[in-house]
C-alpha cells in the first residue's frame, strides 16, 4: 500500500477521539449516486439485480443508500481493500468533507473558513463560516496552507505599514467603519487587525479596482447621495442593488450610473476637469 492509496481524514474543528461524523452515501456532481450503491426494501436488505448477484459472489461490494458510515479526526481508507474503497466512494462528496484544507468553492470562498456567516432574523451574524469540517490530509499541504496564510497577512500588514494616514482612513471606510476622528494608533491597529484576520480583503482593497466602486458608494451613502431601503440600495430611483456587493457589481459594469454618482459625490472633481478643459 502507497500514500496514493491512503485517505486520511483529519478535522478541522474537533480532534477529540469521541467526536464521531456519521455520513449516507452522498451523490456524484452529476447527481446519480455512487456505482456501488443500492436501494434497500422495507426489512433494510439490499435490492439486487441478477447481476448485482452475480458480481457480489465474484467479491463486488454494495453499499445500501441509507448506510451510516461513522467517520472521524484521522480515520483512515485504504483504497486497496474493495469495502474501504466503497465506502469513501460513498461519502467522498459530502459537503463535509474538504478536498484538502485550503479547497475553495465556485466563488472563491474557503469551503472550510470561507463563505459567509449564518445571520439570524434579527440580522445578527451567528455560527461559522464553511460547511465542511473534515478534509482529506495530503503531506506537506497542511504545513504550506499554514505558509500560504502567513505570507498572505505579512503581504496585506505590509500595505498597511506603507501607507498614508489619509488614504488607511479610506480603506477603514471600505470596511465600513468610519475613523475619520480617531487616533492614528487606533486606525493603524484596527487594520492590521483586520490584515491578521482577512488578509486577501485588505490586499484586495488596497489593489482591485472593485476598490473605487465600493469606496464611491460608501461616500455616497454618507452623503446622502445614495440612500438604504428596506429592498436595497438607491441612487434616486434607480435600485443599485439588494446590498452593498450587489451594488458595487452593478457599479462596475454600469460606467454611466457610476459617473453620475461620481460628479455628485466628489463635485470638487468636477470643477477641476471644467476649469482644464478651459
Amino acid at each position: 500500500m502507497t500514500e496514493d492509496n491512503l485517505i486520511v481524514l483529519k478535522s478541522a474543528y474537533s480532534k477529540t477521539p469521541g467526536i464521531e461524523y456519521k455520513i449516507t452515501p452522498c451523490a456524484m456532481k452529476n447527481g446519480m449516486m455512487p456505482s456501488c450503491v443500492r436501494k434497500v426494501d422495507a426489512n433494510g436488505d439490499l435490492i439486487l439485480s441478477e447481476k448485482d448477484k452475480l458480481d457480489y459472489s465474484k467479491g463486488a461490494v454494495f453499499i445500501g443508500e441509507n448506510e451510516v458510515i461513522v467517520v472521524k479526526h484521522n480515520s483512515t481508507f485504504d483504497l486497496t481493500d474493495p469495502l474501504q474503497a466503497a465506502q469513501w466512494e460513498c461519502i467522498k462528496n459530502s459537503k463535509l468533507i474538504a478536498k484538502e484544507r485550503a479547497e475553495k468553492d465556485a466563488s472563491g470562498a474557503l469551503v472550510i473558513d470561507g463563505g459567509k456567516p449564518v445571520v439570524d432574523r434579527y440580522q445578527n451574524a451567528s455560527g461559522r463560516y464553511g460547511l465542511a469540517e473534515l478534509y482529506i490530509e495530503r503531506p506537506g499541504k497542511t504545513a504550506q496552507y499554514k505558509n500560504d496564510i502567513r505570507k498572505l497577512i505579512l503581504k496585506a500588514q505590509n500595505l498597511v505599514n506603507d501607507d498614508s494616514q489619509a488614504h488607511r482612513i479610506m480603506i477603514c471606510k471600505l470596511f465600513e467603519k468610519n475613523m475619520e476622528n480617531a487616533h492614528p494608533s487606533d486606525i493603524e491597529d484596527y487594520l492590521m487587525t483586520q490584515a491578521e484576520k482577512y488578509p486577501e480583503k485588505v490586499i484586495k482593497y488596497y489593489n482591485s479596482e472593485e476598490a473605487s466602486a465600493r469606496l464611491l458608494l460608501i461616500i455616497a451613502k454618507e452623503k446622502g447621495i445614495v440612500t438604504s431601503k428596506q429592498d436595497g440600495l438607491y441612487y434616486a430611483d434607480i435600485k443599485l442593488g439588494s446590498n452593498l456587493d450587489f451594488a458595487v457589481e452593478m457599479l462596475k459594469h454600469n460606467s454611466e450610473i457610476k459617473d453620475a454618482i461620481k460628479a455628485e459625490a466628489y463635485p470638487e472633481l468636477q470643477k477641476k476637469t471644467t476649469k482644464s478643459k478651459e
